[in-house]
């Protein structure tokens, strides 16, 4: 599990001082970038080892307020072929838990625009994280 910390700007809330539901889905893409820098490194290379978001989710459990001192942890929990996904949680300096989610992410050749297999390197650190998920 690689954790971000976050900063809460004033833009990200509404008038009731709560951060906006849809700013979540900025700050999982903060630590989804953070994951896949110090994980893979600035100069791997996105053309040939690209990626494409097929989807997001988002479960709300708290809302989140200006002054919180947020993190985001993001961790892997499956593995396929030619995707995997990410799963993210936002905690509080309290460890409160305000929302988590997760991201499916699909591998993409842009140099010849096709899908394409999880790479060896790639799928390393995938493994590397990879956390099970208790079922409901």
């Amino acid at each position: 599990m690689i954790s971000t910390p976050l900063q809460v700007r004033f833009a990200d809330c509404d008038i009731a001082g709560h951060i906006h539901n849809a700013v979540y889905l900025h700050y999982f893409e903060s630590g989804r970038m953070n994951f896949f820098v110090t994980e893979l490194g600035s100069d791997w290379d996105w053309k040939k080892h690209g990626i494409i978001l097929k989807k997001n989710t988002v479960v709300y459990h708290i809302p989140g307020r200006l002054e919180d001192q947020l993190r985001v942890e993001v961790a892997c929990n499956q593995i396929g072929r030619s995707s995997f996904t990410l799963c993210y949680s936002i905690f509080n300096q309290e460890n409160v838990l305000k929302a988590e989610g997760e991201s499916v992410i699909v591998c993409f050749d842009y140099t010849i625009n096709e899908v394409s297999s999880i790479p060896d390197f790639m799928l390393d650190v995938l493994k590397k994280h990879l956390i099970t998920v208790k079922q409901a």
